[in-house]
């Protein structure tokens, strides 16, 4: 049996011999075409019993311990997996063959191929992807002498896998094997002439499964060179809706794509594939309607789907003593649905239930530099949510904390700041808790994770080039499980907001060098958004006013550097040659950026400006910049300018402006 798109494969019998064995008698030659007859018409325990009365013939034939075996394990629906695995290393032993085909020389015979095939279908089924497909790779190096049948089939799960380890560009190499082999079985037809109604309608049936792996293939890439491919795709069946639905969200067509997935649907498990169906819709409509900026409701489908998920799960194996059917034995989808529901708890501005999902998750994807990423992230919200509490009446409050005496005596007692607030947690940061330290800590695995920055590497001198050959077919993809692997240009746009992140933690915990580092490695980089390059600026400004680099800071915090300040990624230039569709659009931000315009960024810039200007003792210059940006900046002023303004005018000599001042926003009546 071949393996579908996203589904199950099964294993093979076959009636071939292994080893040169004694001469085959004619009753065996009919209890084995017996045997395969029942094993096709589903007979398995009769099968079982004409393969014993074989084994009791021959019983050091490889192929006959084999093929019995596949009928025991059929015959207990495939739930003694152990047993089943065990025959199989016994059929290794038997044929002196390395169980891992790791020595050249143990495939001389083609027939031991099935042996391997049913220990990778083994390996899928129990999510041992990377084993499954090692022993695949290996395989298919000698796929030339094996029987069609099986080529196919090997071919077919190796595309599977391919997919599920997030190659897209390797699945599509082996669809193509896959339909060169096609081509030539067709040409073999057409020269004996014949007219097979069940060959051509399985053969059709192939060419639409290579050709939804081409699309799967194509969306994972986030590129679609062919879009026949996807108006080919045919049928309504669920993986072909999913793709359809799948094509749509990249696109940016969200209700169109959650008009594809239909209803939910009435079947929560697959037992054929070990797919829980209820669990994909719930968690691909949140998906949806996150981007549709309704992460409260996306956050009620997740939970629905982990509640599906963890029925599902209980319902299969329900205790250690019922063993489940091989192809479900491992329905759960726990993490991914947990990595989702973390990243949604994020957009909905909830820290601290987001950083409890990705910690659970990052022990199992500890290799996704963008999972770091999302944690640091948790850490930073909880620090500070966003800059708009600069804004609040309570913080306004706090810049005049009390009085003391009364009439002409009366005095006021000045707040100290809001530094009073920043706690840098300076533990190591390995210990984690949501604070800047851990922060800190993720930044630095997260950028760890990625690779060379091409602008720290040094070119490659042409001799070396001729060494070391033709560079790389296929564009490099970074592992982000349980994501989508990440193009060159997502690595560029993820290192930008590692950077960004980093500069800001350093600045919280007073790390001021390391802060001057990370913006100036930030603002080098070629592909910002306009608020990482204003981001970077501010950042840069104020590590060198806090490094008493006041010149440079000057010249750093120039608000006319400022000339873009919103969150739309560049365009990647797309080869002209080659003629292909983007997919993954920039969308509108789920989370509002602030400053929102180049006004009010300049504005805030200048403030900083003011500051520096008051650290070298210019107050004129502080004064006039600060109230240029107070103008700008709107009604509503953030808290700082509150302490500078009152700051400069008690520095300058003047009370009674100062007063004024205190009289004017905060409400405290006083003659002297």
């Amino acid at each position: 049996m071949s393996s579908n798109s996203g589904n199950n494969t099964s294993d093979k019998m076959s009636t071939d011999e292994f080893s040169p064995q004694p001469p085959v008698t004619e009753q065996q030659k009919e209890l084995a075409q017996q045997a395969m007859a029942e094993f096709e018409k589903g007979s398995f325990g009769q099968c079982a019993k004409t393969m014993s009365q074989l084994a009791g013939a021959r019983p050091t034939d490889v192929k006959v311990v084999l093929n019995r075996s596949v009928a025991l394990f059929y015959q207990s629906q495939m739930k003694q997996v152990d047993e089943f695995r065990h025959n199989i290393h016994t059929v290794f032993n038997m044929a002196r063959i390395s169980p891992d085909l790791s020595e050249k020389s143990n495939l001389d015979d083609s027939d031991y191929a099935v042996v391997y095939y049913n220990k990778a279908v083994v390996l899928y089924h129990e999510k041992q992807y990377r084993t499954a497909l090692a022993i695949l790779e290996r395989l298919f190096k000698y796929i030339e002498p094996i029987d069609e049948a099986l080529a196919q089939k090997v071919m077919l799960l190796l595309t599977e896998l391919y997919l599920i380890v997030h190659q897209p560009y390797d699945a599509l190499h082996m669809v193509s094997n896959v339909e060169k082999f096609l081509s030539g079985k067709n040409q073999s037809s057409q020269d004996k002439d014949k007219n097979d109604s069940n060959s051509a309608s399985s053969i059709e049936a192939l060419r639409a499964k290579l050709t939804l792996y081409k699309v799967r293939c194509s969306l994972m890439s986030k590129v679609i060179k062919n879009k026949k491919d996807y108006k080919s795709l045919q049928g309504n069946s669920q993986p072909v809706n999913y793709a359809k639905a799948n094509y749509e969200y990249l696109k940016g067509n969200l209700r169109k794509a959650a008009k594809i997935l239909g209803n939910p649907p009435n079947v929560h498990l697959s037992h054929s594939t070990g797919e829980c169906l209820a669990v994909m819709y719930a968690n691909n409509q949140a998906l949806i309607n996150m981007c549709l900026q309704k992460p409260n409701i996306a956050i009620c489908q997740v939970r629905d789907a982990l509640q599906y998920n963890e029925k599902v799960s209980k319902d299969t194996v329900p205790n250690d003593k019922v063993r489940p059917p091989l192809q479900l034995s491992y329905v759960s989808r726990h993490y991914q649905l947990l990595h989702n529901l973390g990243v949604l708890q994020l957009h909905a501005r909830r820290p601290s239930p987001a950083f409890d999902c990705f910690y659970e998750c990052v022990q199992v994807y500890h290799r996704n530099p963008r999972l770091w990423l999302r944690l640091a992230e948790c850490c930073i919200m909880h620090f500070r949510e966003n800059n708009d509490i600069d804004r609040e009446h309570t913080h306004r409050l706090d810049v005049v904390q009390s009085t003391v005496g009364s009439g002409i005596h009366r005095k006021l007692i000045l707040g100290q700041g809001l530094d009073r607030d920043r706690n840098t947690n300076a533990s190591g940061g390995v210990v984690p808790a949501l604070n800047l330290s851990f922060a800190s800590f993720c930044l630095r695995n997260a950028y760890a994770l990625l690779p060379k920055d091409p602008l720290d590497a040094k070119p490659v001198p042409q001799d070396a080039m001729a060494e070391s050959g033709p560079p790389p077919t296929y564009p490099m993809l970074l592992s982000a499980e349980p994501g989508n692997p990440l193009q060159a240009s997502e690595v560029a746009n993820l290192r930008c907001s590692i950077l960004t992140a980093s500069a800001y933690v350093c600045l919280c915990t007073n790390d001021f060098l390391k802060a001057l580092h990370y913006a100036v490695d930030l603002l080098r980089q070629p592909n910002l958004t306009g608020a990482q390059r204003y981001l970077g600026h501010m950042y840069k400004g104020e590590a060198l006013v806090a490094l008493d680099r006041i010149a440079d800071a000057v010249t750093e915090l120039n608000p006319e550097n400022i000339k873009d300040v919103s969150t739309t990624l560049p365009e990647v230039p797309s080869d002209p040659e080659k003629e292909q569709e983007p997919l993954a659009q920039n969308r509108e931000s789920i989370v509002k950026w602030l400053p929102n315009t180049v006004q009010v960024a300049r504005a805030l810039m200048q403030y900083n400006l003011a500051v520096t200007y008051a650290n070298r003792t210019e107050f004129d210059k502080a004064l006039f910049a600060l109230t240029e940006s107070s103008d700008k900046v709107g009604p509503n002023l953030p808290v700082q300018m509150y302490y500078l303004k009152l700051y400069l005018d008690l520095k300058q000599g003047n009370k009674k402006e100062a007063v004024n001042f205190i009289n004017k926003h905060f409400n405290y009546g006083s003659r002297n």
